[in-house]
């Protein structure tokens, strides 16, 4: 897949938004959604986890579904399991149940994993499961025997849900970071969206001086140090601790505190997104997730969106979580794989893109004339879908979700003390290393 042919032109496009409205980011309270009657759950002999059962036979039955998607996002869900439970031939209803945010979907995945009562299926970033991936279904003989060209899922999510060692999960909900900047000041001081991060740097300086307010700021400060590592062709960590104790991680570290000691780039404080933030024209651009382009409001100026700057490396976070199988019984398995194949074709994951404002997860989707025809007017897909090729995926083992945690709070620390690079990271080392060296 070489997207980035397709999208050269598109790297550098500047389309503006109109105005965009916000809306609430917070979850909701468990709630289960029923899209069709219920059908009498049958009990098969469970199939192990090595050995994925074929597809054939499937009795009814109905599929629990844990998720955490609000608002638009959970109608558009809802909207196509009421399509596959009134579509399917084998009688299978599919549950939603919403378990509110993100957060409140990890603690319970966790408590009813230990209890070993986990649903059918689950949404779930790799890094919440590594403590509990033994209860996962392999579903290495379900791509093999049963689905629509498995290289047709952009490569980096295919990439994800193989990180133990199997193929864990298909991709559901997948966005990226992206760059969004106030087009109207950039075009005001003769500047375009930056490429690199000494493009980056010198904006920095012309934006201080001319407009007295920062440049930069990230949603995701473990994300974007992550990122930054490996656009400077550094690693971030293993099993065994930190790997960006080195010249290249302490050249990324005098980069990103450079940044903040001068008064380039700001932490985004009581305001939680920087969206609130460029929605006021307080800030020039910040790093966010490209589903954040709905929670801008772009009152009489133009909101830009570009991909992330590079240094030797190009590199993007590949964001959003992947849907994974727990269900012992093998009928359940089969009428589950039904669903997944359901929400991963084609069609069904260009219309959740575009409704949701999340990433196709197929390439033959984002190339349909359906999806080029909405990227021609939604300059965020234009520049996530130009990074597809440089995805990186957040670790998933034993202790990694603690490290993304870690890694945040002794940022935002040392950015607060003003601290020089070297303290800085060695402060990230030691925070990295005493969870991963226990």
């Amino acid at each position: 897949m070489k997207l980035k042919k397709a999208l050269a032109v598109a790297l550098t496009a500047t389309m503006a938004f109109g105005t965009l409205t916000g809306c609430n980011k917070s979850g909701n309270d468990t709630t289960t959604t029923t899209a069709a009657s219920q059908n009498e759950t049958t009990t098969t002999e469970a199939a192990s986890n090595g050995e994925t059962p074929a597809n054939t036979g499937i009795e009814a039955c109905t599929i629990e579904f844990w998720h955490a998607m609000n608002n638009k996002q959970e109608e558009e869900l809802t909207a196509l399991t009421n399509k596959f439970n009134e579509t399917n031939e084998y009688g299978i209803t599919v549950n939603l149940t919403n378990q509110g945010k993100y957060s409140d979907l990890s603690s319970k995945l966790t408590a009813n994993a230990a209890a070993d009562t986990l649903p059918d299926l689950a949404q779930a970033y790799n890094n919440w499961l590594s403590a509990y991936s033994d209860k996962l279904v392999h579903l290495d003989d379900f791509v093999a025997n049963d689905f629509d060209n498995w290289d047709d899922i952009v490569a980096g999510y295919r990439d994800e849900n193989s990180q133990f060692g199997f193929i864990s999960g298909v991709p559901f909900n997948k966005s990226t970071y992206v760059l969004f900047y106030n087009k109207t000041m950039f075009d005001e001081l003769d500047l375009t969206a930056p490429l690199t991060w000494n493009e980056l740097l010198e904006q920095a300086k012309i934006i201080k001086e001319e407009k007295g307010i920062e440049t930069i700021g990230w949603d995701d400060l473990a994300g974007m140090f992550q990122a930054m590592l490996a656009q400077n062709g550094c690693g971030y960590i293993d099993e065994n601790g930190a790997l960006f104790d080195n010249e290249k991680g302490l050249e990324t570290v005098e980069f990103i505190m450079n940044l903040y000691n001068n008064g380039y780039a700001r932490l985004v404080g009581e305001d939680k997104y920087f969206s609130n933030v460029i929605s006021n024209q307080l800030i020039a651009s910040y790093v966010g997730s490209s589903t954040g382009a709905s929670y801008i409001t772009a009152d009489g100026w133009e909101l830009g969106v570009a991909p992330l700057v590079s240094n030797t490396e190009m590199a993007a976070n590949a964001a959003g979580t992947n849907i994974v199988m727990f269900s012992k019984d093998t009928n359940k398995q089969k009428a589950a794989w039904e669903y997944l194949k359901f929400l991963t074709s084609a069609e069904n994951t260009t219309e959740w893109a575009m409704t949701t404002g999340y990433l196709p997860v197929r390439t033959s989707a984002y190339e349909s004339e359906t999806y080029q025809q909405f990227m021609a007017t939604d300059p965020t897909s234009v520049a996530a879908y130009s990074q597809a090729d440089y995805f990186i995926s957040q670790p998933a083992f034993e202790g990694s979700y603690d490290v993304m945690t870690a890694v945040n709070n002794t940022l935002e620390e040392q950015i607060l003390n003003e601290a020089d690079a070297q303290t800085t990271l060695d402060a990230l080392v030691k925070a990295v290393n005493d969870i991963l060296q226990k």
